[in-house]
């Protein structure tokens, strides 16, 4: 069980009742962004959504406590299960003490407020989230006007985040459409395989396009084992893939000249990722200036 699914049950005995989903969340976001666990990248992460803050790995990882028997399974309430509550207790106990000090800490400062209350002081102090909310309290507390990326030849790769990081980034940056230019769009990591990835997308308002054209075969990447081979495979795909992909290229060009959209693969290194010679062929379409988010 990962250290993260472990803060859940602690926070969920320590709480001592059960909590609306809502409730839930918040406590769960307020335990990432006011304790230590904000510099522990490997918590979870948060992106704005209809009730505020959100997490999806979070409520996938609650799906699968769910299914092991840790955790109730009624929708509307969020407890642990009396026969298991031993073993989630001992879970808990093997987190270090610092996670469980900071699970006490926010659980002694907001686990009394009511649902009304603690959103209330969530969108009070955290607008960025309540951007997307549909509680009216969203729409009352929120300062933030999300802005609308400047036009541009945007990129990005995924690489090393979560999807809730990822996400929240791109809408931070005012991008609204995505558009995933990997060959094969498979993921071992929730939320980048191409369902989840676009689902996630249209959730939160982004429009999702993928261009499987634009990518580079699986099997052209077979035996990838440095810098240079990544060099020279790029160099192929510059020289021999994009020659015959002008249309593809029109077509991301004239895109990206009307609204904010971001090339999207998978690797952090752009030199060593496709997206960066697309980009450049990208440009000189549409005179545009090329940021790598």
């Amino acid at each position: 069980m990962l250290i993260r699914q472990k803060t859940v049950l602690s926070l969920l005995a320590q709480a001592g009742k059960p909590l609306s989903p809502m409730v839930f969340v918040k406590l769960m976001f307020l335990l990432r962004h006011e304790t230590d666990l904000e510099k522990d990248l490997t918590v979870y992460d948060f992106v704005p959504y209809r009730f505020g803050p959100f997490s999806f790995v979070l409520y996938r990882e609650l799906g699968s406590l769910r299914r092991n028997g840790y955790v109730t399974s009624e929708e509307d309430r969020i407890a642990l299960r009396n026969r298991t509550r031993h073993l989630a207790a001992e879970k808990a106990r093997e987190l270090p003490v610092s996670v469980n000090e900071a699970v006490a800490s926010v659980v002694a400062r907001y686990g009394r407020l009511n649902q009304h209350a603690l959103v209330r002081n969530v969108y009070a102090r955290y607008p960025w989230y309540a951007i997307n909310s549909e509680l009216p309290e969203g729409r009352s507390a929120s300062t933030v006007c999300p802005k609308k990326a400047p036009p541009a030849v945007y990129t990005a790769g995924y690489e090393g985040k979560s999807v809730d990081a990822f996400f929240n980034d791109l809408l931070r940056q005012g991008i609204e459409v995505v558009v995933d230019v990997r060959a094969n769009p498979v993921s071992r990591k929730y939320g980048f395989s191409r369902k989840h990835f676009s689902d996630i997308a249209r959730k939160l308002g982004l429009e999702y396009r993928h261009m499987p054209g634009l990518g580079i075969p699986s099997g052209a990447r077979a035996n990838l084992n440095g810098y240079a081979s990544y060099q020279r495979l790029l160099e192929r795909y510059e020289s021999e893939m994009l020659p015959r992909l002008s249309g593809e290229i029109g077509e991301v060009a004239r895109l990206m000249l009307e609204r904010p959209a971001v090339l999207v693969c998978v690797e952090k290194d752009v030199r060593c990722c496709h997206r960066s010679r697309l980009a450049e062929a990208v440009s000189r379409e549409n005179h545009l200036k090329v940021i790598h988010l």
